[in-house]
């Protein structure tokens, strides 16, 4: 793998002025190495900011582990620096980590997707990166139920933090996390301590609608040291900045999102333990945040922030989760039972006009205008029992079991309107897709200690799955009846990583994993003559394994640490959208290709300074040419920015007596492209590089605190993604911009 070479700066079009600007600049890397302190603590000893700076654990290996020592890279953002930065969305997790990316998957405006390291094709079948509250898998790991779009946004507050694992983890986290892995960590309750916190917040939008967020939570014990109950509620309501300018310019993507959670935690004894835990979350948009755009030269159909539309594109999502964990200490090892109930429903409404106007219009249909209603309903039941060994330096284990159980239904009407937007005839089409998903698997891993500085791990995750999918279709654009389709697959994951650790604060590894999406099956469709089917009966599930070398360690003790990863990702049976025997469905590609360089620093040159970077370099493309997805050997992967980057910086100091606190998050993201130059459906569409600036800060009144951010300081247009479904006709690029400079006043208080 050529990570230093003249190859790397060919091939990501970096010149060496460039290398060596993003190297000192490098990107904020957020790793709660250098977040776990409250923003407006006072400056604190510099032993205690040392431990701020080195002591951070994450679950990726399923146990409590230093974040150095993990043989991956795993990012940690805390949950209460984001809320004081104003972060309050998967988007902005996703901004604040170079090589993540967020887009929206469709033009429908309930649909988003992220992705890392390059696995993405643009438009997906099914989700590249797992979603996972706490230990339970969240969102449909089949193809038919909005896995693919289906990125689970929860509000971010009361979060210990969210853990950000790049590459596979299909041994220990299944089906769908071949990119990676996002994991909502909630804070726990705590039977020692009685109190809560409120916090308001008031926000305004350049050129749009003032927000605001209502937040509240409270700790009760129950009974001291044994049981304890933890309510959390919030409410956001995001004021809106794009104008639609055939409804008198008024604004269209105003949201609200309402939640809550409930956590009651037992310990009956020291070795029992029980938590349960109820979320629930309720988001409704007036629209997607997105903008009119020429295909060919990316500037604004009308201007800035505005769009064109028939009908308005509402949407709401649901979201709810019941989970139950048993954890028992049997000494030797400890038993843990994972129980999930979950339900997500997405309903909205999208604006085709654009398209079918034109489109229709050739075969003599002709309406003012078309809706396009769509929804997702899916249940899924999750059980995992995990077995895992005690602290040991000579061997440690991990075995388990996972079932789940899912059912899912899919639903689409479109209807022509006339120009009083009410439904008129020939119904075009309407269809449903109810499917059901279940999934049986085994896995385990094995840690053997060489030396007391040298491991080896092996882990193997064996997934069977079978699937069922029916269909009904009504309308004008109707296919006849088709049967029922079924299908059953094995699968296969494998993990080993060896890992070397020179001295306390230094550790090299090698990490070689796998990952996969189940297939699924497909409609036959049989020849009217004949009765022989037309196409295949079902897609096979998409694998890749990656190969990866990296460093953790400390450069200056106490004050300057490092990480830096390299890969390889290999790509095979590309799963994509495909047509068959005139009918659209799903099928293979080949093969295609990521390498690339993550490296982050992290350091505190003085007493409450806090200085963090981070750099992403990738080379994704098709290693074969695919006539389905559009592209050629050699082509880049959509979505996929060549160079990314960030820096953060955060001062702790006093002011007036009071603790204060000022800080900064400049990040950069370079070009990228929607879709493959052919892509059938989708025209291409280059995104332009962008940078964006935040600001934060705050003072400290005791109990008190009050906070200010301001988000995209210099006010910068940064174009973040593109849908062209509606383009072939002649209609614009719906593109999602980056919100103008937003300025934030927090206020909160403890009891």
């Amino acid at each position: 793998m050529r990570s230093c070479g003249g190859g790397w700066n060919e091939r990501l079009g970096l010149t060496p002025m460039r290398l060596a600007v993003l190297g000192l600049c490098g990107g904020v890397h957020f790793s709660g190495q250098a977040q776990t302190q409250a923003a407006t603590e006072p400056p604190a000893a510099e032993a205690r900011d040392v431990q701020a700076l080195e002591l951070v654990t994450v679950t990726a290996q399923r146990r409590r582990e230093p974040a150095r020592e993990v043989p991956l890279t795993a990012d940690v953002l805390k949950g209460e620096a984001l809320a004081r930065g104003g972060y309050q969305s998967l988007r902005d997790i996703a901004a604040l980590l170079p090589g993540v990316n967020f887009t929206q998957a469709t033009a429908s405006t309930g649909q988003s997707q992220i992705t890392m390291r390059g696995v993405t094709t643009g438009s997906q079948v099914g989700a590249t990166v797992g979603m996972y509250v706490d230990d339970v898998p969240f969102g449909s790991s089949s193809a038919y139920a909005g896995g693919g779009a289906g990125a689970l946004d929860l509000g971010l507050f009361d979060l210990s933090n969210v853990e950000v694992l790049r590459g596979p983890q299909g041994t220990l986290y299944g089906a769908s996390a071949m990119g990676g892995l996002i994991k909502y960590v909630s804070a726990e309750p705590e039977s020692g301590y009685l109190g809560g916190q409120a916090t308001a917040e008031l926000s305004s939008v350049k050129g749009g609608r003032v927000g605001h967020v209502l937040r509240g939570l409270i700790n009760v014990p129950v009974m001291q040291d044994t049981a304890a109950l933890r309510v959390t509620l919030y409410q956001r309501r995001e004021g809106g900045f794009t104008r639609d300018l055939d409804h008198e310019g008024r604004v269209v993507d105003g949201a609200r999102t309402d939640g809550g959670r409930v956590a009651l935690s037992l310990q009956p004894s020291k070795d029992l333990s029980l938590r349960l835990t109820a979320m629930t979350q309720r988001q409704s948009r007036d629209g997607s945040a997105q903008e009119d755009d020429v295909v060919a030269t990316g500037q604004p159909v009308d201007a800035r922030y505005t769009k064109r539309l028939f009908v308005s594109e509402p949407v709401t999502v649901r979201n709810h989760l019941l989970t139950a964990v048993v954890k028992a200490d049997l000494k030797w090892a400890t038993l843990e039972s994972i129980t999930g109930w979950q339900r997500s429903t997405n309903d909205g409404r999208a604006d085709p006009t654009a398209f079918y106007g034109p489109f229709l219009g050739q075969i003599g249909i002709v309406n003012p205008g078309y809706a396009l209603d769509y929804g997702f309903d899916n249940r899924k039941l999750s059980q995992e029992f995990r077995l895992t060994s005690a602290r040991s330096r000579a061997l440690e284990w991990l075995v388990g079991a996972f079932y789940a159980d899912e059912r899912g239904d899919k639903t689409q009407h479109m209807t022509p309107l006339d120009a009083q937007l009410h439904p008129v005839q020939p119904l075009l089409v309407d269809a449903r897709f109810p499917s059901t998903y279940r999934e049986i698997a085994a896995f385990g891993t094995a840690t053997y200690y060489l030396t007391a500085s040298t491991d080896l791990t092996l882990g193997v995750r064996q997934s069977r799955n079978s699937q069922h999918l029916d269909q009904s279709f009504s309308g004008l654009f109707a296919p006849p009846p088709q049967p029922a389709a079924s299908s059953t697959e094995n699968v296969t994951t494998w993990l080993a990583t060896a890992r070397w650790r020179p001295a306390a604060d230094q550790a090299l590894y090698v990490r070689a994993a796998s990952g996969y999406r189940p297939g699924g099956p497909l409609p036959v469709i049989q020849d009217p003559v004949t009765g022989q089917p037309l196409n295949k009966p079902f897609f096979k599930s998409d694998s890749l394994w990656s190969y990866e070398v990296g460093w953790k360690g400390t450069l200056i003790p106490n004050r300057l640490s490092s990480e830096l990863a390299l890969y390889q990702i290999d790509w095979n049976d590309i799963q994509v959208f495909t047509a068959s025997a005139g009918f659209s469905g799903i099928g293979n590609a080949k093969r295609a290709r990521s390498r690339g360089v993550e490296w982050s620093l992290r350091a505190m040159p003085m007493q409450g300074l806090r200085v963090s970077t981070a750099l992403s370099l990738i080379d994704a493309k098709l290693l074969e040419d695919s006539p389905d997805l559009g592209g050629v050997a050699g082509e880049r992967m959509p979505d996929t920015a060549r160079t990314s980057a960030a820096l953060q910086a955060d001062r702790d100091f006093e002011w007036l007596g009071r603790p204060a606190h000022l800080g900064f998050t400049w990040r950069y993201t370079g070009d990228r492209f929607n879709a493959f130059k052919a892509a059938p459906g989708n025209p291409q569409y280059r995104l332009p590089a962008y940078s964006a600036l935040d600001l934060r800060g705050g003072l400290g009144f005791g109990r008190m605190n009050l906070d200010f951010f301001i988000r995209n300081l210099t006010n910068r247009h940064a174009q973040l993604g593109a849908d062209t479904s509606l383009s072939l006709a002649g209609g614009p690029a719906r593109v999602s911009v980056l919100a103008p400079r937003t300025i934030g006043l927090q206020l909160s208080a403890e009891f």
